[in-house]
């Protein structure tokens, strides 16, 4: 694979927008990448790849062997991006690199990171390149679930509201609440309401004496 394919490929994988986004991307990748190899590991995968990149491996010093989180990060600093997009373009440069490579110096770099070996892992043919993943993009103001993307207030706020003004016998209702029960206004106990009182009452009980000794 000659030059302008390499950085073809990662330029169109990474989704950059100008080739010499996709150059700075390979250069600080096979930096950083070169920092987690030998001299002689950097020696059987440079010979294999377009010099400018091969320039980029060769040109790095051995730093002992970090993890995958590391090779992000890095990539990230030196490119003065966020994690997110450090992560893509070095995962991006990276399988660029698996392919460009031949079966045997490809398998011998995943047996000397085999932490990273699937970075470099080729993509069968036909397949399209993974999408990059992006966070959602946070609702508008007003529109979220969450305290900082939610409409200020309750969606339904006391302001709002129409409760009842008071309860039935409050002051607030009636300018004489305790009619009913008050002694000098209430129509009566229960035997005067129903008219059933000793005075209002028909006379005699309801079943005579000569009727109940029948």
């Amino acid at each position: 694979m000659d030059h302008d394919r390499f950085v073809e490929e990662v330029q169109r994988r990474a989704g950059f927008e100008t080739r010499g986004e996709a150059e700075r991307a390979i250069a600080v990748t096979a930096r950083t990448l070169g920092e987690r190899l030998l001299e002689d590991e950097v020696a059987s995968v440079a010979t294999e790849l377009p010099e400018p990149v091969a320039a980029a491996l060769r040109g790095a010093t051995y730093q002992g062997d970090f993890d995958r989180d590391e090779l992000y990060d890095r990539t990230a600093r030196r490119e003065g991006a966020p994690r997110g997009f450090g992560m893509e373009h070095a995962q991006a440069v990276c399988a660029v690199i698996g392919e460009a490579l031949s079966e045997a110096a490809r398998l011998r770099l995943q047996r000397h990171l085999p932490d990273l070996a699937d970075l470099f892992a080729p993509r069968a043919a036909g397949a399209p390149p993974p999408r990059p993943v992006h966070a959602p993009a946070p609702p508008d103001a007003g529109h979220g679930a969450s305290l900082a993307t939610g409409r200020p207030g309750s969606l339904h706020p006391l302001s709002e509201a129409r409760p009842e003004p008071a309860h039935a016998q409050s002051v607030a209702r009636s300018d004489d609440p305790h009619a009913d029960t008050r002694l000098s206004s209430s129509p009566g106990l229960t035997q005067e309401r129903l008219r059933d009182t000793l005075a209002e009452g028909r006379p005699g009980p309801e079943r005579p004496i000569s009727e109940t000794q029948r």
